[in-house]
């Protein structure tokens, strides 16, 4: 014998009568099936839901290539002044960085228009320019050219770009030597420590201008201060190719030099090459010791 009754029976000796709703041995109304339906979909769409949060949470760490989130300001963006020289990271009217930059040269300019942040990484090399290294000697070269002579048991390893921040295939912002001119393979460089900043202010989808002017270039632009690399004394090339290029802010390093190159550079480090700015199109270097080429 039951001990309730469903909505709508009433009992009546051993009989069961239906009198609106449902009984245990028929169908449910079709009001009834159609809460039920409603009932089962809020469950489904509410765990779908859940899922597809944690899902995207954990998506922005799989991975090891630094998966930036996108940026969370939607009105922050970086503009470039390839004329005035200078980035600025803007969110509204408010500067959270204006720094010195250098574009690329003839030949090799940087891209203009509207971009975004594609990737980022800590620490990166170039996969075209750099040192061809063999036996404690580091000859300046492309990686397309190959070694010297096309000679066998030369290592190929490419100029250090810390905290690099892309925006276009083979185009990206990173640390550098910042020269009067533009003279880079067309990336844009920052000091060391502005490179850091911008590194963390920017992430992956954040919006880039790169025009000849900004209008930022007559107020904020006019107070920035332009580094004139070329003056300065160059590092060794075996500091480019050690994780020092990574760790140590490059004006630091350029600072400490005295104008000569250290004939000492320490056992199983590679020598400095003598080509100190290469012709245009041509792979040259003899390997002896010199200044090393700046990387671009």
């Amino acid at each position: 014998m039951r001990a309730f009754l469903f909505p709508g029976e009433i009992e009546s000796g051993r009989q069961t009568r239906v009198v609106g709703t449902m009984s245990i041995f028929g169908r449910p109304s079709p009001a009834i099936g159609a809460i039920l339906t409603l009932l089962s979909l809020a469950f489904f769409c509410a765990g779908s839901s859940a899922w597809a949060r944690e899902k995207s949470r954990s998506s922005w760490t799989a991975g090891a290539h630094h998966r930036a989130r996108p940026s969370a300001p939607p009105q922050r963006i970086v503009k470039v002044s390839l004329s005035g020289r200078t980035l600025y990271v803007m969110e509204g009217d408010r500067s959270l960085l204006v720094a010195p930059t250098c574009s690329g040269k003839p030949g090799h300019l940087t891209p203009t228009g509207v971009f975004r942040v594609t990737g980022k990484a800590k620490r990166r090399r170039s996969g075209k320019y750099g040192f061809w290294v063999k036996d404690g000697q580091a000859v300046e070269g492309t990686k397309a050219a190959g070694p010297p002579g096309r000679a066998p048991g030369w290592k190929f390893v490419g100029y250090p770009m810390p905290f690099w921040v892309g925006f276009s295939p083979g185009y990206g912002f990173h640390e550098g030597y910042l020269w009067s001119t533009p003279r880079t393979h067309g990336c844009l460089h920052l000091t060391g420590r502005d490179a850091e900043r911008f590194f963390a202010l920017i992430d992956r989808g954040t919006r880039i201008s790169i025009r000849q002017t900004q209008p930022e270039d007559q107020t904020l632009g006019k107070e920035v201060h332009h580094p004139e690399d070329e003056k300065e004394a160059d590092p060794p090339s075996c500091f480019f190719l050690s994780d020092q290029s990574f760790t140590t802010p490059w004006e630091d390093v350029r600072k400490s030099q005295t104008g000569k190159p250290s004939q000492t550079l320490g056992a199983g480090e590679p020598n400095a090459t003598t080509r100190k700015e290469p012709e245009q199109g041509k792979n040259q270097g003899n390997g002896t010791a010199g200044p090393a080429p700046r990387p671009s």
